[in-house]
């Protein structure tokens, strides 16, 4: 039979580990969140230079 004292320390123990497993589920959704809004930002920008870099006319013929 288990002591009064080990059943209660494992009845802390299991939702401290519940709340720590949420902290760090919540950081890592936040940080999830926070590179798709970082990228969903860059990406028209990274897309106009390549555009921009694609539409550069190439040195006229005989001009080197």
């Amino acid at each position: 039979m288990m002591h009064y004292s080990t059943a209660q320390a494992l009845g802390q123990a299991r939702p401290a580990d519940l709340r720590e497993q949420a902290r760090r589920d919540a950081l890592a959704c936040a940080a999830r969140r926070a590179r798709r809004h970082h990228a969903t930002q860059r990406t028209p920008v990274f897309l106009a230079a390549l555009t921009r870099r694609a539409r550069r006319p190439g040195p006229a013929p005989g001009s080197l």
